[in-house]
C-alpha cells in the first residue's frame, strides 16, 4: 500500500488531499503494469476505472474510420486517463496502449464507490476534483476549436 499511497501523492489531481484521503483511495487501487505496445483498453470497451500513470507513456487515439486512428495526446507519469468512463460509466469513447512499459494504479468505479458508501466527504473531495479537471479540459477544447475555426475562415488570431 505505501507504493500506492507515493504513486497518489505525484498526481496533480490528488494533490493537498489529506493524509487519510490518500490512504482511503490507496487502499482501494491496484498496481499493474504494461509492456509497450500492450494495450491498456480499447474504444467501445465498457470500463469505469481511473488509471493513474506511475511511470511509463501512453498514447490516446481515436478511430477516425475502418482503416485509420488519430493519436489526440500522449500521457506520462503523474496523470491520469479514464475519467470520463470513470465519471459516466459506460464505454471509453477512445483507445489507450502503452508506448513504453508502464505501470498503471487503477481505482475501479465499484471499489470507489463502495468507498463512497463508508466515507462520503472523502469521495465528493475526489468527484469534486475530478468534475473541475474534466471542465479545465472542456474549455481548453472549446478554445482549440474556436481557434480552429477561425483558421479554417480565415480569422485566426493574429
Amino acid at each position: 500500500m505505501e507504493k500506492n499511497i507515493a504513486v497518489l501523492r505525484q498526481v496533480s489531481l490528488f494533490a493537498g488531499l489529506d493524509d487519510q484521503t490518500i490512504e482511503h483511495l490507496a487502499s482501494i487501487s491496484v498496481l499493474r503494469t504494461f509492456k509497450s505496445g500492450q494495450q491498456i483498453y480499447a474504444e467501445g470497451e465498457a470500463d469505469a476505472s481511473l488509471f493513474v500513470v506511475s511511470s511509463g507513456k501512453i498514447r490516446i487515439d481515436k478511430q477516425v474510420d475502418a482503416e485509420q486512428q488519430q493519436t489526440l495526446q500522449q500521457i506520462k507519469a503523474g496523470e491520469i486517463l479514464g475519467a470520463i468512463s470513470f465519471l459516466i460509466g459506460g464505454h471509453h469513447s477512445v483507445s489507450a496502449q502503452a508506448i513504453q512499459d508502464t505501470e498503471l494504479l487503477i481505482i475501479l468505479r465499484t471499489e470507489f464507490d463502495r468507498l463512497a458508501a463508508r466515507n462520503p466527504a472523502v469521495a465528493y473531495r475526489i468527484m469534486l476534483r475530478l468534475a473541475g479537471q474534466m471542465a479545465t479540459m472542456l474549455r481548453d477544447m472549446d478554445e482549440r476549436f474556436v481557434d480552429m475555426v477561425g483558421y479554417i475562415y480565415g480569422r485566426s488570431k493574429k
